[in-house]
């Protein structure tokens, strides 16, 4: 049982490093101090269990896997979270509908959403991000996918594959 506090006194001091990093230091990339965090702290944890625990039995070295991969979880879980709840399309759109009354009506909420050039208030947000990052190109109105937005759509379709949840998560 208290090999179970290692990885979860990680994933709080992960929890904790990466609030304080998002709300002092604001960086425009978080997610290199999410890695780094996570990272020193998988070492530390490993570094700590075999100090306390030698690896001496195929017991101890399955334990140090389990709370290695227990804690990586739960790193990424949070991280996952953090971009997908605070920084995602469905994080924002609660934004609005709890600071803005005038959107909670469907029809107006839709209305806010469409852009000029064509483009609504989502795609006008993401695609040049998405460009930045380098997984699409976008020249004269036309998107093409590079290298990284290609392994990101395989890995979605996979994901889709495997799990049968169908496009779309699975949501008819």
């Amino acid at each position: 049982m208290i090999r179970l506090l290692l990885p979860l006194a990680g994933f709080v001091a992960f929890y904790v490093l990466s609030l304080i990093t998002v709300r002092l230091l604001r960086p425009k990339q978080p997610r290199l101090f999410f890695l780094a965090y996570a990272t020193s702290l998988l070492l530390v944890t490993a570094t700590a269990y075999v100090r306390m625990w030698p690896l001496d039995s195929p017991d101890a070295r399955a334990g140090i896997v389990s709370c290695l991969l227990l804690q990586a979880l739960m790193c990424l879980t949070m991280w996952n979270g953090f971009y997908s709840v605070l920084w995602g399309f469905s994080g924002g759109l609660m934004h609005d509908l709890y600071h803005e009354e005038n959107l909670r009506q469907v029809d107006r909420l839709v209305r806010s959403y469409e852009g000029e050039a064509g483009l609504d208030r989502i795609l006008a947000r993401r695609l040049p991000n998405l460009a930045a990052g380098g997984y699409i190109d976008m020249q004269d109105g036309i998107l093409r996918l590079r290298w990284k937005g290609r392994v990101i759509a395989l890995g979605t379709l996979a994901a889709f594959k495997t799990f049968s949840l169908g496009m779309g998560g699975g949501i008819k």
